[in-house]
C-alpha cells in the first residue's frame, strides 16, 4: 500500500500529524506533497518541525497571487507526482485549496489508470450553508469527488445523507484527529513560558484571532470587528491578547486601521505557547473553525466572529456562540459565559481517531 497525503497549511499539519505518525509506526509506505500555500515560516514551517514530519516530502512552489493558477499549476504538478509514485490512496484533510488541488488531481489521474487512486477525505461533512464560502465550495466538491469519507460526528454525517452525498462511496463517523493531537499535547503545554512572557495569569484574559477573508479583507467588517475589540477592552478590566495573523496584519495597515492599546498583539505563536493560551484563556473570540473545534474539547467557552459556522454541534451544546459582527451580540455572548460553568464536549472523539482511520484504510487495500 502507497499513501500520498497533500497538505501545507497549519491545520492541515496539525490535524494530519497523529496520522502520518501511525504510518511511520506502521511502517506503511507514503509520502507527503507540500503545495507551500502557507509559505511564511512562523505559518507553516515551524509546524512541520514541531511536529517532526521531515522526510518523504515533495515541495511544489505554485504561484500565490492568484486561486486559478494556484489551482492549475498544483493540479499538475500533483498529478505528475502521482503517476511516477503508483499511489493507492490520496489522503486529503479539510477545505483548504490545497486540499481541493489535491482532490481534482488524482480524479484526472484517474481517468487515465486501471487501478484508480482512491480519494480519501478527512474531516467530511461539514457544512456552514453558506456558499459565498469558498471553504463551503472546496468541501462540497471534495465530498462529491471522495471515495471514502471519515467524518467527525453523526451531525456530519446527516449532512452527506441530506445531499445524497453516499452514493458508490464508504462514509464513517470516526471523531476528529484533533482529540488525538491534544491528547498528546495538552499535558506538555503547561510547561511553556507564554503566560510569564505575556505578563498574564491563567483564566484571566481574553484571546483573540482573526483571519479569514471575510473577516480581514473586507474593510466594513474589520472596522466592525475593531471596534468590538475595543469596546471589549473598555468594558472588561481584562488582558486581550491577539496573535497576529500575517493577513490581518496586513489589512490593518491596507486600511489604515488601529486597535485599542489595552490589546496585545503578538506575532504568530509556536503550538504549544498557542495551545496554552487557549487552555489558560477566560474565553477564546474567533473567527477560525478549526479553534472552534479545540476550544469546546479543552472546554473553554468560544464566541465566532462570523454569521454561520460548519461546526454546528458546538452551537447546539452551548459551547459556542455565533454572533456575526454584532456588537451587541458579542457583549450579550460574553455576559452569558461568565455566569456559566462551561463543560468540554465529547463529540470529536477520544484521542483514538487516527487509529481508527488507519484501520479503515488497511481493512480497505485488503479487500
Amino acid at each position: 500500500m502507497n499513501v500520498c497525503i497533500v497538505l501545507s497549511t497549519r491545520p492541515e499539519i496539525i490535524k494530519l500529524s497523529p496520522l502520518i505518525n501511525k504510518l511511520k509506526e506502521k511502517k506503511i509506505n507514503f509520502y507527503l506533497i507540500n503545495t507551500n500555500q502557507h509559505s511564511l515560516k512562523k505559518m507553516s514551517a515551524v509546524f512541520f518541525s514541531f511536529f517532526n514530519i521531515k522526510n518523504k516530502i515533495y515541495n511544489i512552489y505554485p504561484p500565490k497571487k492568484d486561486q486559478h493558477e494556484f489551482l492549475s499549476y498544483s493540479i499538475k504538478k500533483i498529478g505528475k507526482i502521482l503517476k511516477i509514485k503508483k499511489t493507492d490512496y490520496l489522503l486529503i484533510q479539510g477545505d483548504t485549496n490545497t486540499s481541493l488541488a489535491g482532490c481534482l488531481a488524482a480524479s484526472l489521474v484517474n481517468r487515465t489508470l486501471k487501478k484508480k487512486i482512491k480519494i480519501v477525505h478527512v474531516e467530511a461533512g461539514l457544512r456552514s450553508f453558506d456558499d459565498t464560502m469558498p471553504e463551503e465550495i472546496n468541501r462540497k466538491l471534495i465530498d462529491r469527488t471522495s471515495d471514502i469519507l471519515f467524518v467527525p460526528t453523526k451531525f456530519d454525517f446527516n449532512n452527506l445523507v441530506k445531499e445524497n452525498c453516499l452514493i458508490n462511496k464508504k462514509a464513517f463517523i470516526v471523531g476528529n484527529t484533533i482529540t488525538d493531537v491534544l491528547k498528546k499535547n495538552l499535558p506538555m503545554c503547561s510547561k511553556t513560558k507564554i503566560l510569564s512572557k505575556l505578563k498574564i495569569k491563567k483564566k484571566n484574559f481574553f484571546l483573540i484571532t482573526m483571519h479569514r477573508p471575510e473577516s480581514v479583507d473586507n474593510k466594513s467588517n474589520l472596522k466592525k470587528l475593531i471596534s468590538i475589540l475595543n469596546q471589549i477592552s473598555m468594558s472588561y478590566d481584562l488582558p486581550i491578547i491577539f496573535p497576529i495573523h500575517p493577513r490581518t496584519k496586513f489589512m490593518f495597515k491596507k486600511f489604515k486601521l488601529k486597535l485599542s492599546k489595552k490589546i496585545k498583539i503578538t506575532d504568530p505563536l509556536e503550538y504549544l505557547d498557542f495551545l496554552q493560551l487557549i487552555n489558560s484563556s477566560k474565553l477564546l473570540l474567533t473567527d477560525s473553525g478549526g479553534l472552534q473545534e479545540e476550544a469546546a474539547i479543552i472546554g473553554i467557552p468560544c464566541i465566532t466572529l462570523r454569521t454561520t459556522t460548519e461546526r454546528q454541534i458546538t452551537v447546539k451544546k452551548k459551547v459556542n456562540r455565533v454572533v456575526g459582527y454584532n456588537q451587541k451580540k458579542v457583549l450579550n455572548a460574553i455576559k452569558f459565559y461568565f455566569k456559566r460553568k462551561n463543560k468540554s464536549i465529547k463529540d470529536f472523539g477520544s484521542g483514538n481517531v487516527s487509529d481508527k482511520i488507519l484501520g479503515y484504510i488497511k481493512k480497505d487495500y485488503l479487500n
